[in-house]
């Protein structure tokens, strides 16, 4: 194993003992703006994490959800947490949450973890390695046909409507098998990199949102792009994760129905 692996999934694991810990004392809920809520779980997490990274990476910058905003994203080192994806779904004891964990060093990935909290779900990437679910190597799915696709789309609806996408999710959910909307864009990708759903929609992300995600989807074989057919990178909003094979089909269903 390597040493940013067994940093990383120490981080995750870490973390997670500490949301527990916090779920039990009972959290204290912070309103950052209209339809954003902290924790105190997120930010005991966002501790652990930090904390952890200044000790073993002192060098290293952070750029994280909650306290460390503002970073050089082309540092040499630079580590992008999210001590809580989903944390509305943790709010209400929803069981779709969890943490994530990329490494960066001038703008490109290295390294990236995500753990599905309630799961016990570990994703992990590196570059140059297969990606891999609790130790198991995964990969996208081969479904080619569109009206086969299972879909996971960006939960914020009041988002996709003031983009002017509307039309185009609703005429996406009509071409293809299945939409889900589970308020966790971990999940939506971490489920495209192991092959149980085939893209994944997202509009309007922070780089800690997706920063480990995107590269587990890519080292499982996935297609990761922006909305133009673009390559991502930490400043990309607008995003399409998906098996590759119907890749620019979504995007022209999407933009033909645009307002």
């Amino acid at each position: 194993m390597s040493t940013i692996r067994k940093f990383i999934e120490g981080c995750l694991l870490d973390s997670a003992v500490e949301i527990g810990r916090e779920r039990k004392r009972g959290l204290t809920i912070t309103a950052k703006e209209r339809n954003n809520m902290a924790t105190s779980a997120d930010f005991a997490s966002e501790k652990k994490i930090i904390g952890r990274i200044q000790k073993s990476h002192p060098d290293s910058i952070v750029l994280s959800e909650e306290s460390h905003l503002e970073a050089d994203l082309m540092a040499e080192s630079l580590f992008v947490v999210d001590p809580i994806d989903g944390t509305h779904n943790f709010i209400q004891n929803i069981p779709l949450y969890g943490i994530s964990i990329a490494h960066f060093s001038l703008g490109k990935p290295t390294a990236g973890g995500i753990y599905l909290v309630p799961q016990k779900e570990l994703y992990y990437a590196e570059k140059g390695k297969r990606p891999t679910l609790n130790g198991r190597g995964i990969s996208v799915s081969k479904i080619r046909r569109l009206e086969d696709f299972f879909l996971m789309c960006d939960s914020r609806l009041h988002t996709i409507e003031d983009q002017g996408f509307m039309k185009g999710i609703i005429a996406l959910e009509r071409m293809s098998q299945h939409t889900r909307f589970i308020g966790s864009a971990i999940y939506d990708m971490g489920y495209v990199a192991c092959g149980i759903a085939d893209a994944a929609l997202h509009f309007k992300l922070k780089p800690y949102d997706f920063a480990a995600a995107a590269f587990i989807v890519e080292r499982a074989g996935g297609k990761v792009t922006d909305f133009e057919g673009r390559a991502w990178s930490l400043t990309t909003q607008q995003f399409l994760a998906s098996n590759g094979l119907q890749h620019k089909e979504i995007l022209e269903a999407l933009k033909s129905k645009q307002d």
